[in-house]
């Protein structure tokens, strides 16, 4: 599908801003018929230094997004009921669905360490301030047969 240079700013800004609101280019993408292909959209961004400012911009703030949720869920209460066969039946459970809150924050903070590692990835200390202080003494080997 051919763009003008008008639909072409219009629709890479609308990409632009729902990836700061933490949706992925993939998903955009899909949403309807108008929107280019993903490789339609990276020629874009290497035809113009501009777009791929805005671009790098845009996923850089995705980001923080990202991490802000991780925050949320975090601290709010994930009600759900869970329900498991036993002896005397059907059981079922109300509570906070800790592990699929757990299990989110995991792959989120992965995440965040591959699309900013620098902000978000681990940090190795691969600087080892040691002394290591070796002693050697010298003996005369003649003095202690002479004893």
């Amino acid at each position: 599908m051919a763009y003008s240079k008008e639909e072409i700013d219009t629709i890479f800004e609308k990409i632009c801003t729902e990836i700061e609101t933490g949706r992925s280019l993939r998903s955009i993408l899909k949403e309807d018929e108008s929107m280019p292909s993903s490789s339609t959209f990276f020629i874009w961004l290497k035809e113009s230094e501009e777009k791929s400012k805005r671009y790098e911009l845009a996923t850089d703030l995705r980001t923080d997004i990202l991490f802000d949720e991780i925050v949320d869920i975090a601290y709010n209460i994930e009600e759900g009921t869970t329900t498991k066969m036993t002896e005397r039946g059907l059981e079922v459970t109300t509570g906070d669905m800790l592990g699929h809150r757990r299990l989110k924050i995991d792959a989120l903070k992965w995440s965040l360490s591959k699309l900013n590692p620098k902000k978000y990835g681990e940090k190795l200390d691969v600087n080892q301030n040691t002394t290591q202080i070796t002693e050697i003494i010298l003996t005369d080997a003649t003095q202690d047969s002479n004893s």
